[in-house]
């Protein structure tokens, strides 16, 4: 599933300094070409989809709105959104918050 290969990229950039160097102010296109050049192709829907999933799940998770106010991204200041995603959202959610997400996505 390359909605799987999404986790494993972002999960790899997190510790990869280097990576996320080069990544992290580049378009969404470019980052997805990079994904699927290092083997861990996804698509662009694929990325928009679980994305949003897993930041409502993480909102919910922390009991929080997720709207215009959600207090996570107040984070994001200071720093690309790609470098929000791979150092704040996907180190805050477990395994198992991911795997939800997957199992709530195949259903609709």
């Amino acid at each position: 599933m390359s909605e799987r290969n999404l986790i494993t990229f972002l999960q790899t950039v997190a510790i990869r300094g280097d990576v996320l160097g080069a990544l992290e102010w580049l378009g969404k296109d470019q980052v997805i070409a990079a994904a699927a050049s290092s083997g861990l192709p996804f698509t662009e829907a694929e990325f928009d989809r679980l994305i949003w999933d897993l930041e409502a799940h993480l909102a919910a998770k922390r009991g929080e709105a997720f709207d215009a106010h959600f207090p996570l991204w107040e984070t994001m200041w200071g720093q690309s959104y790609f470098a929000y995603l791979v150092k704040d959202v996907i180190p805050s959610l477990t395994p198992s918050d991911i795997d939800t997400v997957f199992a709530a996505g195949q259903g609709g």
